[in-house]
C-alpha cells in the first residue's frame, strides 16, 4: 500500500483524511471543503442506523436535551419522538432512550426523530457546515466507505471521534482507524493522513480484532454495563450488519441505503 504521510491540519490535500480524537479541535473553517464522517460507536451510530433501517422519517441532532425539549415543544407532536440520552441514561419524559434495540419498526417506522446524546449529537452539529456529513460505526463500517467511494470526490475526508465527554474515546478511534485501513485496501493511489489518522490506524491493528472485547473493556463500556447495558455493547459491536448510511441534509440525518 502507497502512503504519503502527515497532511497539514491547516492545508489539507485533495487526496488526503485528517481524524481528530474529540471535537475540541475542529476548526469548522476548514470543514467546508471536507467530506465529513462522525464515529459514535457507543451508542449514537448504532441506534440512528437502527432508526433509520426501521424507517423513521429522519432524525433531527440536538445539541443537548433541552435543546431537544425546547424543538419538541414548538412542534405539533403527533408523529415526533423525543429520543436520546443524558449521562448514558434516558431521560425522563422522553419517548426512546440510546439503546439500539429500542428502535424498532413499530415504534419508529414513519415517525419524526428528534435525539439528543452526550457526545454524537454535539459533534455531528459542530461539522454540520462540511461539505457533507456521514455517522457511522462499527455496525455500518463497510456502508460509509461505499457511500464515500462512490463519490467522485470523496478527498479530503475528515473523520471526527465524538469521544466520551470530549476526551478520547478508544472504541470511536478504533473505528477510525478501521475506516482508514479499509479505504487503504479498497483504492490505489496515495493518501496524505495526519498524525491522528496514522495514530487511529496503528490503534485499529492493536485493538480491532475483537470488538466485543475492545468494547467491554473501554471506559464507556465499563460503564453501560454497570448501569445495566451490556446488550448495547454486542449490538454496536456487529461489523457491518447496516446498510444504511445516516447523512446530514438540511439539519436532519436521512438514510443512504
Amino acid at each position: 500500500m502507497n502512503r504519503t504521510i502527515d497532511t497539514s491540519a491547516k492545508e489539507q490535500t485533495a487526496t488526503g483524511i485528517q481524524l481528530f480524537f474529540t471535537i475540541g479541535g475542529i476548526n469548522e473553517e476548514l470543514l467546508k471543503g471536507s467530506r465529513v464522517v462522525v464515529i459514535d460507536v457507543l451508542r449514537s451510530a448504532a441506534s440512528i442506523v437502527a432508526a433509520l433501517d426501521k424507517d423513521a422519517k429522519y432524525v433531527i441532532p440536538a445539541a443537548s436535551v433541552d435543546a431537544a425539549s425546547n424543538l419538541a415543544s414548538q412542534i405539533p407532536r403527533d408523529d415526533v419522538l423525543l429520543c436520546g440520552e443524558h449521562e448514558a441514561k434516558t431521560v425522563d419524559g422522553f419517548d426512546l432512550g440510546n439503546s439500539p434495540s429500542e428502535y424498532t419498526r413499530e415504534r419508529v417506522g414513519g415517525r419524526r426523530l428528534i435525539f439528543a446524546s452526550t457526545n454524537g449529537s454535539p459533534a455531528l452539529l459542530k461539522c454540520s457546515g462540511a461539505k457533507s456529513v456521514y455517522l457511522c460505526g462499527f455496525i455500518n463500517l463497510n456502508a460509509v466507505i461505499d457511500a464515500l467511494l462512490k463519490l467522485a470526490d470523496p478527498f479530503p475526508l475528515t473523520i471526527v471521534c465524538a469521544g466520551n465527554h470530549n476526551q478520547f474515546s478508544l472504541d470511536d478511534s478504533v473505528c477510525g482507524g478501521m475506516l482508514i485501513q479499509r479505504i487503504h485496501q479498497r483504492i490505489d493511489h496515495q493518501l496524505e493522513l495526519n498524525d491522528g489518522a496514522r495514530a487511529a490506524e496503528k490503534l485499529a491493528l492493536e485493538f480491532g480484532g475483537n470488538i466485543l472485547e475492545l468494547l467491554n473493556e473501554t471506559v464507556h463500556g465499563r460503564n453501560l454495563r454497570d448501569i445495566g447495558f451490556e446488550d448495547d455493547l454486542a449490538l454496536c459491536a456487529a461489523d457491518s450488519i447496516y446498510s444504511v448510511v445516516p447523512t446530514l441534509s438540511d439539519g436532519r440525518l436521512i438514510a443512504i441505503k
